[in-house]
C-alpha cells in the first residue's frame, strides 16, 4: 500500500506554482472553539454621553428669527394689499348754493388806464430794430495790441492758458422815451443805460442838467452818439463831418437798416433820422438860472433876489459876509456826490434831522419850497457869494433874516428830487455855480 501510494506520487517542478502543499490536518494544534479574536478597542468616552439639552441662547436664535420671517411675510401681504386694492374712485360732491343764499350780479370788467410805458423811437424806420451786439472794432484792435502776461521760458515750448472770454454785453436795439422817476440824476439815468451823461444832453434839448424833474421825458439812445434829424438835403459825408465820426460808421450802423446801399456822398432829404455812433456834439449843458438879480455893488443900496418858487424873498438888502466859509453840518456827515459839468454841487448825506447851519453870515433872499427840484430850500446872500441849501426837512429862517455864520437854517431832510436824505449846498458867484471844494475842505 506505502509502495503504491509512494508510486502514485506525482514529483512537481520547483517551478510549477501548484508545487505547494497545504500541510495535514493535526487536531492537536488547533483549539477546540476555533481561534480566539483580538480584543475589541476602546471606545471614546464622549461617544458614551448622553445628548445634552439645547442652550438658552440658541433657542433665543431660533425663535427669533422665527419671529422676522413672520413680520417680513405680513409687511409683504400689506404691501400687495394696498398696491392691488383699487382707489377711492367715488366723486367728490360738488358744492351748491344754499336756495336761501341771495344771487350775486355778474362782474362786470372796468376799463383802465395802462401804466406808462418807454415809446421807441428808431433811427430811420419807423419799426423798431432788433440785433445781435458784435464785438466793436476798437475792441478786438485793443485786445490783439495788448501783449502777453506770461512769456515763454527759454528753451522751451509755452501756451498760456486764459480761462476768460472777452465777450461784450448786449445793449439795447431801440431808442426809448424814459419818464424820470424821483430821486433820478443824470448820472444815475446815465449809469443805469449804459451811456454818457453828454449823451443825454446831446440828445435832449431843453434840459436843464442841475434841474430834472419827474414826470419829464428823456430820449435814451443805445449807444453813445447824436441822433440827427436832417431839416434840409445833407449828405451823409457832411453828417459824418458834422458829429467828427466816418461815413461808413453811419451807412454801416445797425441803427440805420436804410442807408446800408447808400455811399458817402448819398443825399438824405428832409425829415430823415439818423442813428450818429460815437459822434461828438458841440452842444454844451444848460444850467437852470433860477431868475438871480444883483443890483448894485454892495452896502446898504445893494440888493439881491432869487427867484424859482414860492419860497423867494424878492429883492432883499445885500449886506455881504465875511468871506470865509464853513461846512455846514456838524461832522457826521458823507460825501456822496461831488461837483461837476452836470451837478452845480455838493452833497453830503447825514441823518434826517441834523442841523443845518449858515457857512457865512448873510441874508436870507430865499426861505421855503422850490419848485426846481430842491424841495424846501435856503439862499444866503453874502455880497457876491450866494450859498444854497436845499431839500432840507425843516426851514428854520424867514426871508430877510440877517444871520450869522454858525446860525441854525434848517435840518436835513429829502424833499424835492432827492432819493435819501442829503444836504445840496452850492456856492454861487452871482449867476454861476462854483466848486465848493474851492472855498472850503469837506
Amino acid at each position: 500500500m506505502e509502495s503504491t501510494m509512494s508510486g502514485n506520487t506525482e514529483q512537481r517542478s520547483p517551478d510549477d506554482p501548484l508545487a505547494f502543499e497545504e500541510p495535514l490536518f493535526d487536531p492537536d494544534d488547533t483549539p477546540r472553539h476555533g481561534v480566539p479574536l483580538p480584543p475589541a478597542p476602546p471606545t471614546h468616552p464622549s461617544l458614551l454621553r448622553r445628548p445634552q439639552a439645547e442652550k438658552p441662547m440658541a433657542r433665543t436664535k431660533h425663535r427669533l428669527n422665527t419671529l422676522m420671517l413672520f413680520a417680513a411675510l405680513l409687511i409683504t401681504l400689506v404691501a400687495a394689499l394696498l398696491y392691488f386694492l383699487p382707489g377711492d374712485s367715488a366723486p367728490k360732491p360738488q358744492p351748491t348754493l344754499s336756495a336761501g343764499l341771495p344771487t350775486l350780479p355778474p362782474l362786470t370788467a372796468t376799463p383802465t388806464q395802462p401804466p406808462p410805458t418807454e415809446q421807441p423811437l428808431t433811427a430811420a424806420t419807423e419799426q423798431p430794430i432788433r440785433y445781435d451786439a458784435e464785438v466793436p472794432i476798437d475792441l478786438v484792435a485793443e485786445l490783439l495790441m495788448r501783449p502777453a502776461e506770461v512769456l515763454p521760458p527759454k528753451g522751451a515750448l509755452y501756451r498760456a492758458q486764459n480761462p476768460f472770454t472777452v465777450a461784450p454785453a448786449r445793449g439795447r436795439s431801440e431808442i426809448i422815451q424814459y419818464r424820470i422817476q424821483p430821486g433820478d440824476t443824470l448820472e444815475k439815468i446815465a449809469a443805469r443805460f449804459g451811456i454818457s451823461q453828454d449823451t443825454i444832453i446831446w440828445n435832449n434839448d431843453g434840459v436843464y442838467v442841475n434841474r430834472l424833474l419827474p414826470g419829464d421825458t428823456l430820449t435814451i439812445l443805445p449807444e453813445d452818439g447824436v441822433l440827427h434829424r436832417t431839416r434840409q438835403e445833407e449828405t451823409i459825408q457832411a453828417i459824418a463831418d458834422k458829429y467828427k465820426v466816418s461815413p461808413f460808421s453811419i451807412v454801416d450802423s445797425e441803427f440805420n437798416p436804410l442807408l446800408r446801399n447808400a455811399s458817402p456822398s448819398t443825399l438824405l432829404p428832409p425829415g430823415i433820422t439818423v442813428m450818429v455812433v460815437g459822434g461828438v456834439s458841440d452842444k454844451k449843458p444848460v444850467y437852470w438860472n433860477p431868475g438871480i438879480s444883483i443890483q448894485g455893488s454892495g452896502g446898504s443900496s445893494s440888493t439881491v433876489s432869487f427867484g424859482g418858487g414860492p419860497g423867494s424873498c424878492g429883492a432883499q438888502p445885500n449886506t455881504g459876509g465875511t468871506g470865509a466859509l464853513v461846512v455846514p453840518l456838524p461832522p457826521i456827515y458823507t460825501v456822496v456826490r461831488g461837483f461837476s459839468d452836470y451837478h452845480t454841487g455838493i452833497d453830503l448825506a447825514a441823518p434826517t434831522g441834523t442841523t443845518v447851519f449858515a457857512a457865512d453870515g448873510g441874508t436870507v433872499i430865499f426861505a421855503g419850497w422850490s419848485n426846481w427840484g430842491y424841495g424846501n430850500t435856503v439862499v444866503l446872500a453874502h455880497g457876491n457869494l450866494l450859498t444854497l441849501y436845499g431839500h432840507m426837512s425843516r426851514v428854520s429862517v424867514s426871508c430877510g433874516q440877517v444871520v450869522s455864520r454858525g446860525t441854525p437854517i434848517g435840518t436835513v431832510g429829502s424833499t424835492g428830487n432827492s432819493s435819501g436824505p442829503h444836504l445840496h449846498f452850492e456856492v454861487r458867484v452871482g449867476e454861476v455855480p462854483q466848486n465848493p471844494t474851492n472855498y472850503l475842505g469837506f
